[in-house]
């Protein structure tokens, strides 16, 4: 690939249109270094960085259109070359996340809201008083004794 990037780029020695050049930072700006994915090809200083500036200068002045680099660069190295994933799978990784703990929240709050509404577990405090002024009339009754 590299000898017939440099091929292209020999052919094409022609100077670079404002159109052009505006496209090739765009695409340095959309694209990862694959040496570490920390910075965009346009940031970074690998060899690797500077073998794709050269690579995405040659598709352009050969006349590639932007989305057929990205393909390109996206099918060699994966969804991680691009700074925004595209397509479904990138809005899945962004959002999903977010929607599930949105929807466990709310599941949350459903049960505890039930679970302070019923309240048909917990008995009235008039209700435990009763109870406890009946046990222990028992309890003297059966024991004799005045407590």
């Amino acid at each position: 690939m590299r000898a017939t990037v440099a091929l292209l780029f020999a052919l094409t020695s022609l100077p670079l249109t404002p159109s052009q050049n505006a496209t090739i930072k765009k695409l340095e700006g959309r694209l990862m270094a694959p040496c570490c994915y920390t910075q965009t090809i346009l940031d970074h200083d690998s060899q690797e960085a500077a073998e794709m500036r050269e690579e995405v200068t040659a598709m352009v002045a050969a006349g590639k259109s932007e989305a057929e680099i990205v393909t390109y660069y996206r099918t060699k190295y994966g969804e991680t070359i691009l700074v925004v994933p595209d397509g479904v799978s990138g809005h899945l990784l962004t959002f999903t996340p977010p929607l599930l703990f949105l929807a466990a929240c709310g599941l949350l709050f459903l049960f505890v809201r039930r679970s302070v509404r019923d309240r048909k577990f917990m008995a009235a405090p008039e209700a435990l008083v009763e109870e406890s002024s009946r046990l222990l009339a028992i309890i003297r009754e059966e024991t004799g004794e005045l407590l």
